[in-house]
């Protein structure tokens, strides 16, 4: 047992292991009240032994019993650290998780042929066409200009798997174009003072404006929150990094981080990307060619200076067939070009290899592009 004269503010909070100790001094007892409710209140978040360790370091050491003639002045000194440790642990420190995006995130979902519509955690209704349509309205959802549901689940969910696209149209008016190999999930109905979607995979936003219910996007990596515009979020699971090109209008992007004082944020204009790695904390800015990120809406696929490999990928998503490149030579790193995809993939094939002195092989549902003999 530590002398009650000479506690420390450890001694005082107590962990997981010791509990708390009464100090025999009245002012330094209130003092560790105090911090102790800071703690417990500040944003309602949960702290871990680790975390509580972080916030108190700087200032722990400190905080033992002082003869009189110092104790009012160190007094003072600590409340101004301990509160501005407060006003910051509140601001920055990590918010429980959005329910929409814990629900995103714990959705189990197989993978399929043919796009689907999911309302809640029902079976999922298939969506029939390469382009599927759904808009979103008073009566409920309209598939393909046909059939029209009602639903009264929390969250729907729109999976468009590779070889097929769709269009959504939500019930505040804003227009989403899901790529190939994306889902989307977001409410049937905006009920609260702000919009909110999950994505992953990729998508065209047009945001219906709306000044008292921002927009927000949320991917992985990426956070976005626009009022009114247009832009493009690349955010697949097996890609090396994630990207954001704003078309029109203003977005700011953030980085989630899970540090004290650590988010990153940027708001871009329009003709800038912003990207992220999966692994890396960096935020990058650029000034691009919108087109050359968005033309896929349209049905062609536009790049400049762009790895072979790249573009094989991104052929991969929108034909459901495996494409691979079997070749070294010198000179396929990048590539340029302008592809219509509305091409059947033969077509499509005969290009790249014609302007790359290619020929390909078809073994199954997996293509491979080698050098001529």
């Amino acid at each position: 047992m530590p002398d009650k004269k000479h506690l420390k503010l450890e001694d005082l909070l107590g962990n997981d292991h010791e509990p708390p100790v009464q100090s025999d001094d009245p002012v330094q007892q209130q003092m560790a009240d105090a911090v102790q409710r800071m703690i417990t209140n500040a944003g309602a978040e949960t702290w871990d032994p680790a975390d509580k360790a972080l916030l108190w370091q700087d200032i722990a050491a400190g905080l033992v019993s002082k003869p009189s003639i110092h104790r009012y002045l160190f007094l003072k000194i600590a409340a101004a650290i301990l509160l501005l440790l407060s006003v910051g642990a509140w601001l920055f420190w990590p918010r429980p998780t959005h329910s929409l995006v814990q629900f995103a995130r714990q959705q189990h979902v197989e993978s399929a042929t043919d796009t689907r519509l999911i309302l809640g955690q029902q079976q999922a209704i298939v969506v029939s066409g390469k382009n599927a349509s759904l808009v979103y309205g008073g009566k409920g959802v309209t598939i393909n200009a046909d059939s029209t549901l009602s639903s009264a689940a929390p969250y729907n969910t729109l999976l468009v798997p590779y070889g097929r696209r769709a269009r959504l149209q939500l019930e505040d008016g804003t227009v989403v174009l899901l790529n190939a190999g994306s889902r989307l999930v977001y409410p049937a109905t905006f009920r609260q003072k702000k919009r909110e979607v999950y994505l992953e995979g990729e998508a065209f936003f047009e945001v219906a404006p709306d000044a008292h219910a921002p927009f927000f996007v949320y991917a992985s990596r990426i956070e976005t929150e626009v009022l009114g515009t247009s832009f493009n979020i690349s955010a697949y699971p097996d890609d090396r990094q994630q990207s954001l090109v704003l078309a029109s209008g203003s977005v700011r992007m953030q980085l989630p981080s899970q540090h004290l004082f650590g988010k990153h944020s940027r708001k871009l204009q329009p003709n800038e990307m912003a990207t992220v790695g999966v692994e890396s904390e960096d935020l990058q800015v650029s000034t691009v060619n919108v087109s050359t990120y968005t033309a896929w809406k349209d049905g062609r696929l536009l790049f400049y200076s762009t790895p072979l490999k790249e573009i094989l990928k991104k052929l991969t998503r929108y034909y459901n067939i495996q494409l691979d490149l079997a070749s070294t030579q010198p000179g396929l790193e990048t590539c340029s070009g302008d592809l219509d995809l509305e091409d059947n993939l033969e077509n499509v094939l005969d290009v790249i290899c014609a302007t790359n002195s290619l020929r390909y092989e078809r073994h199954g549902q997996r293509i491979v592009l080698k050098e001529k003999d």
